[in-house]
């Protein structure tokens, strides 16, 4: 989940703030994209084709540059808080499209698409590794054995320094364990330096 509050900003001399929610996941979630709409904190239950919200989600952003999945199972939230919120009609059912309201919700909603972008694309990241991984432990020890026969060698090499728990383990389990959290806060050049070391190994 991502959450990011824009800086206040007004229109027509009206001070109002955007803050814009992303949920990915979970249990019991049916794919595709879900808009909740609020406005100083009430749900707008109505008319949502007719919201500025509606509008920005659906026609102001390019979901294939974020590289997310269409049936990914995903929740917009979006909240205006201001003195005097811009509703369209009388019966306070949608916003109107005002271009300043436009403009900091497609900048709050682009920076919580760029968060969960990186989240997949680690999560994608760890699952390669974690797959490379167990590949090697499969096929190590029989290299290792057949290697000691052809060379005369009284012993395979030790192996097990590779795939000792102290390195496979704490890397994959703990990154799964992260992945599943709000935040992860390791970076790519972890995954690249063990992929590479494995690698080097099996040369």
């Amino acid at each position: 989940m991502a959450v990011v509050q824009r800086p206040p900003s007004a229109y027509s001399g009206f001070p109002f703030i955007v803050e814009v929610g992303l949920a990915y996941g979970g249990k019991n979630v049916e794919p595709g994209l879900k808009l909740l709409r609020f406005a100083n904190r009430i749900p707008l239950l109505y008319d949502e084709a007719n919201d500025v919200s509606w509008k920005v989600v659906n026609e102001e952003i390019d979901w294939k540059r974020y590289k997310i999945p269409q049936d990914a199972p995903l929740t917009i939230i979006t909240h205006v808080c201001s003195t005097k919120v811009p509703y369209k009609t009388v019966g306070k059912e949608y916003l109107a499209d005002r271009p300043e309201l436009e403009r900091e919700l497609k900048n709050g909603l682009r920076e919580v698409l760029r968060r969960l972008s990186t989240y997949l694309s680690r999560k994608s990241t760890l699952a390669f590794v974690k797959k490379k991984m167990n590949i090697y432990e499969k096929y190590l020890p029989l290299i290792a054995r057949f290697s000691a026969e052809l060379s005369g060698a009284p012993r395979p090499p030790n192996y097990r320094k590779l795939l000792k728990k102290s390195i496979e383990e704490p890397f994959v389990e703990n990154s799964e364990k992260a992945i599943e959290g709000e935040r992860v806060d390791y970076g790519e050049e972890v995954v690249k330096f063990e992929q590479r070391r494995l690698e080097e190994y099996c040369r």
